[in-house]
């Protein structure tokens, strides 16, 4: 059995307490015509060498990896380097690469320096170097530390943010249960969040990614919590009669809208600004649910039926919602699920293609849909800090499990593998790395 999806679908798990979305039908809910388009040029070779000093393969082996992940560069073995030796930047540009960067470790106090230089290998120069810290390997923030120092490295070859220094909180079905567990962007370091031995659902990151705000089962009541990550003690954000479920955190780190009752339907709310509780919809027989925040905050999406099955509205605080799902009068729609890019007015959500759920986006300002993924079922994509990359869940591909797709090349990979994971949610970047230029 499946996690439920994040907006619609979620309120299935509360039909106890609150009239839920009717399932979708099997029919498709965008024009048929839509397709997958993605680039299909050729990413710059990347050679990364041999890192001198103690420690300096392991910390290697995850930069690597990390721009592997990143989807920008073909890195290439650096077949026949050795560490400390000098670069030969004509010669690692005749086996192809572009971009070939230089490392070593060196012991501190508590850890270690990784002194990089990246070197431009076309035009010969050098186009960023810098000293980072980094833990022992034994410690908990050394591979954080490791994924901080690769993003440095997307930054300097391409002038945009990295993702790699970021986690993903989602939700593990177990047997009667449903925990929230967190993962690094790169599959590793699995932990887990909560052990309520209930239902817990929607798992949002905080902005500086020290807490998640979601909801738990436990009191025998939805009720929206706040997990404070380095201590492990909640503290109770809203225990409103009726639901209340998907929250997520305002660009302030102090606001969070949620969907929770209020006469009987289901409305968007804010709680932790000025003037405590402040309602921002007001149905008429219909559900809204599932905000999601703009980079500045000062409009969010979310999900309604007020067209009979759920769509996707864009809203400014204190004005009216606007429809930007593909919606045709006459027609049935299923979309739900929406996430706001942290870097551009685009949106992200799932809707039916052909009888089958799939990602898209489209812009927060309006225009056609364009979809993002054409086989398995695809559901509650969430994006990562580089506005590139989402992950999102799949019963059916590969087996199931969580998947990270590039929505600039069309790549995907596995994250974690298995059935009942769901509901995943991208945190910002945790660790930056203020040394170099």
């Amino acid at each position: 059995m499946t996690v439920v999806s994040r907006s619609a679908r979620l309120l299935l798990v509360l039909a106890a307490a609150v009239p839920a979305f009717a399932p979708a039908r099997a029919q498709d809910s965008v024009v048929v015509q839509l397709r997958t388009t993605y680039e299909t040029q050729a990413a710059s070779g990347f050679v990364v060498l041999p890192f001198g000093g103690a420690g300096g393969e392991a910390v290697r082996a995850i930069v690597q990896r990390d721009l592997q992940f990143s989807d920008r560069f073909q890195v290439r073995e650096a077949t026949g380097a050795r560490a400390g030796e000098p670069v030969n930047l004509d010669l690692w540009s005749e086996r192809g690469a572009d971009w070939v960067l230089a490392g070593s470790v060196a012991p501190r106090a508590g850890g270690s320096s990784l002194t990089l230089t990246l070197y431009d290998a076309v035009y010969g120069q050098k186009k960023g170097e810098g000293t980072f810290p980094i833990p022992s390997p034994d410690a908990r923030g050394f591979r954080m530390a490791a994924h901080a120092a690769a993003d440095q490295v997307v930054r300097w070859a391409t002038g945009e943010p990295g993702m790699a220094a970021s986690r993903i909180a989602f939700v593990t079905q177990g047997r009667g249960s449903k925990e929230i567990y967190a993962v690094d962007s790169d599959g590793e370091n699995l932990t887990r969040i909560t052990s309520d031995g209930s239902i817990a659902l929607s798992p949002a990151w905080s902005p500086d990614g020290g807490r998640i705000a979601y909801t738990s089962f436990r009191a025998d009541a939805p009720l929206l919590y706040e997990r404070d990550l380095s201590t492990g003690t909640d503290r109770l954000l809203s225990d409103r009669a009726g639901i209340n479920i998907t929250p997520s955190y305002a660009p302030d780190g102090r606001t969070v809208a949620f969907a929770t009752t209020v006469a009987g339907n289901t409305e968007i709310a804010t709680i932790g600004g000025a003037g405590g509780l402040q309602q921002h919809t007001r149905g008429r027989g219909y559900d809204n649910l599932s905000p999601t925040w703009s980079p500045d905050g000062r409009r969010f999406a979310f999900v309604s039926d007020r067209l009979g099955e759920p769509q996707i509205y864009v809203m400014a605080l204190g004005g009216e919602p606007r429809l930007v799902s593909d919606y045709t009068y006459g027609r049935r729609a299923y979309s739900t699920s929406p996430d706001w890019s942290p870097v551009g007015p685009v949106i992200a959500y799932h809707t039916r293609v052909n009888g089958v759920m799939q990602i898209v986006a489209v812009s927060a300002d309006g225009g056609r849909p364009r979809v993002l993924t054409d086989r398995s079922t695809n559901e509650d994509p969430s994006w990562a800090p580089d506005g590139r990359h989402l992950v999102f869940a799949s019963p059916d591909r590969e087996g199931g499990g969580l998947f990270v797709l590039d929505t600039v090349t069309g790549n995907v990979r596995k994250l974690v593998g298995g059935r009942g994971f769901g509901l995943p949610d991208w945190s910002g970047t945790l660790m930056r790395l203020g040394a170099g230029r």
